[in-house]
């Protein structure tokens, strides 16, 4: 399907919650999100990828992850039949005072409620020196 207007605002306010969701580890938001049957793979973080939102919830709970979420730089493109796909770039300010940058890569579906995450796969942009 090809994306409308609103479906890219749209959009772009589920990736933005997402950062202020889990910012605030409000975990039983997540459904505001993601489906039911979401998968996330933060494999480059070295967390297993995971589906379902109560294991996406354990998942980022855990120690590890940034302290900081900013979602920016979103382009939302066309899919598979019900669904779109975003891309788009993170920047998370680690425990430690670094900042790391990702490209999450989603795929969105239509639901009764709204466009939701069914799948998230971070890479990291490692520095080019």
């Amino acid at each position: 399907m090809k994306p409308t207007t609103d479906d890219i605002v749209e959009i772009n306010q589920i990736l933005s919650l997402w950062a202020h969701l889990v910012d605030n580890h409000a975990w039983d938001r997540f459904g505001e999100v993601f489906t039911e049957d979401a998968h996330f793979d933060a494999g480059v973080f070295g967390f297993a990828p995971v589906t379902g939102i109560a294991a996406i919830c354990h998942m980022a709970s855990q120690d590890g992850h940034a302290t900081a979420h900013h979602t920016t730089n979103v382009h939302v493109q066309e899919g598979a039949g019900d669904e779109l796909i975003a891309v788009s770039k993170g920047l998370g300010l680690l425990p430690s005072g670094a900042v790391a940058s990702v490209t999450y890569t989603d795929r969105l579906r239509r639901t009764p409620e709204g466009w939701r995450l069914a799948r998230r796969t971070l890479a990291l942009q490692a520095p080019s020196h």
